[in-house]
C-alpha cells in the first residue's frame, strides 16, 4: 500500500506545475550523475584491465624463489620432478641480476635475464617484439633481447637490428671493484627489441641461462628462480611444486608477484568512487527540495490519510518510498545511459586518446555487474537520507500545519 501511494505520487499531476519539473529535474540530475559514475569506474577497469594484461604476458603463471639469498641450488633430480608436475605446460630456469651495458660514449644499467628455449611458452615476449627475433644465443654466442628504452639509453640505430654492446657484471671473487679485471665481460650481438610498457622497456634484456650463469659467476645448477606456464589447476600446482621445493622457498602466482600493484589499482578505483559519490551526495540536494515541495503540496492528502488511520510512521514510509522511487528512476536511467555510452565507446572507439604513445589510441571501457550494483546501491542509500527529513515533515503535518 505504501509502494502504491509512492508511486501514483510520483506519476499524479500537482496543482503547480513547477513542482513536476522539479522532481524530473531531481530524476535526471541522479540519472546524470549514476551515469558519470558507471562510465568513469568502467573506464577505470578497461585501464586496469590492460595493464594486468601487459603483467600477465611479461609475467610467470608462478614463479618459485628463495625466501633467503640472490640464488639458490636446484637439483636435476627436483628440477625433473617439477617438470613432471600434472598441469605445468613449461618450465624454466632463471637467472636474473643487475649488469652494465655499453655501447660507445654510451651505456646503462639494466637486468639481464637469462632464461631458457622454452621460455616462450612461459612469457609472452614474442607478442611485443618490435624488430628481430626472440633468439637468446648459447653460452658461447649469447644473444639480447632488448627493451627498446635500453636501445635508446644505449644510442643503438633503431631498424638495424645485430649491433653489439658490451657487457660488464661484477665479479664474485672480487670484494671491491677497483679495475675492470675484476668484471667478467662479454660482447654480445643484439637479436630484437620488445615494447610492452616502459618500466619493462627500460630495465629488461633477455638472453640464454648459460651465458647468464657464466656473466653472474653462476655454477651450472644456480638459479635466482624457476618460471611455470600453467594449464591446469593453479592451486594443485603451487601445492605440489611447494611439496618439492620445500618451505625455504616462495612460490607465488601472478597476483602474489604484483601484489602491491593489484592493491594500489583497487584502492585508486575506490578513491575515484568516493569521490564521485560526494559529488553524488552534493547533488541529493535538489531530492530534498524536490521532496519538500512534495509535501507542501499533498497536504490535503495527509490529513485525508490521517482520518483513514494512518499513523505518522505511515505517512513517513510514504515520503521514504517516494524519494526511492524517484532515485531508482533516476539510477535505471543513468544506467541505461552509460551503458549505451559504453557499447558505443568500446564498439566505435568514439573518445580517443593524445599522444599516441599508449598501445591503445583510445580510452578503453570495461563494464562490471559490481559497479552498477554499488552505484545503484549508492544511489538509493543518498535516497534514503535525502528523504528522511522531508518525510519526518510530511508525518509531523499530521498535528499541525506549516504555514
Amino acid at each position: 500500500m505504501h509502494f502504491l501511494f509512492a508511486w501514483r505520487y510520483f506519476r499524479g499531476k500537482y496543482a503547480f506545475q513547477a513542482i513536476q519539473i522539479i522532481a524530473w529535474v531531481s530524476v535526471f540530475a541522479i540519472a546524470i550523475g549514476t551515469a558519470a559514475l558507471i562510465t568513469i569506474l568502467s573506464v577505470s577497469n578497461g585501464f586496469t584491465e590492460i595493464v594486468k594484461g601487459l603483467y600477465a604476458d611479461f609475467y610467470a603463471d608462478v614463479r618459485v624463489t628463495a625466501i633467503q639469498g640472490k640464488y639458490f641450488t636446484i637439483t636435476s633430480e627436483n628440477y625433473a620432478q617439477l617438470k613432471s608436475i600434472e598441469g605445468v605446460k613449461a618450465i624454466s630456469k632463471v637467472v636474473e641480476n643487475s649488469a652494465l651495458l655499453v655501447k660507445g660514449d654510451f651505456q646503462t644499467v639494466a637486468i639481464v635475464k637469462g632464461v631458457e628455449n622454452t621460455y616462450g611458452n612461459i612469457n609472452n615476449i614474442k607478442k611485443y617484439l618490435k624488430r628481430g627475433e626472440c633468439a637468446i644465443g648459447d653460452s658461447t654466442a649469447p644473444m639480447f633481447i632488448m627493451g627498446i628504452g635500453i636501445e635508446q639509453k644505449l644510442g643503438l640505430v633503431q631498424n638495424l637490428i645485430g649491433d653489439t654492446v658490451q657487457v660488464y657484471a661484477v665479479n664474485r671473487s672480487g670484494k671491491k671493484i677497483t679495475q675492470l679485471g675484476q668484471l667478467n665481460s662479454w660482447k654480445v650481438q643484439q637479436s630484437g627489441a620488445f615494447s610492452v610498457q616502459q618500466e619493462f622497456d627500460d630495465q629488461y634484456v633477455f638472453t640464454n641461462t648459460a651465458f647468464a650463469q657464466y656473466l653472474f659467476d653462476l655454477q651450472p645448477n644456480e638459479v635466482s628462480a624457476i618460471e611455470f606456464s600453467i594449464n591446469g589447476n593453479e592451486e594443485k600446482v603451487i601445492a605440489e611444486i611447494k611439496k618439492i621445493v620445500g618451505p625455504q622457498f616462495l612460490v607465488q602466482n601472478k597476483y602474489q608477484q604484483n601484489i602491491d600493484l593489484y592493491k594500489i589499482m583497487q584502492v585508486e578505483k575506490w578513491i575515484i568512487f568516493c569521490i564521485l559519490a560526494i559529488i553524488m551526495l552534493v547533488a541529493s540536494f535538489n531530492l530534498v527540495g524536490a521532496l519538500t515541495m512534495l509535501v507542501l503540496e499533498k497536504e490535503k492528502d495527509i490529513h485525508v490519510l490521517n482520518a483513514m488511520g494512518a499513523t505518522k510512521w505511515d505517512i513517513q514510509k510514504i515520503f521514504l518510498l517516494l524519494s526511492g522511487v524517484m532515485a531508482l528512476m533516476g539510477a535505471l536511467i543513468g544506467g541505461g545511459i552509460a551503458s549505451l555510452f559504453i557499447w558505443l565507446q568500446h564498439k566505435y572507439h568514439l573518445i580517443k586518446l593524445g599522444g599516441g604513445s599508449f598501445i591503445i589510441d583510445y580510452y578503453p571501457i570495461h563494464p562490471m555487474i559490481m559497479d552498477y550494483v554499488a552505484v545503484i546501491t549508492l544511489v538509493m542509500v543518498i535516497a534514503l537520507l535525502a528523504g528522511w527529513i522531508p518525510s519526518r515533515k510530511a508525518a509531523a503535518k499530521l498535528y499541525e500545519r506549516i504555514v
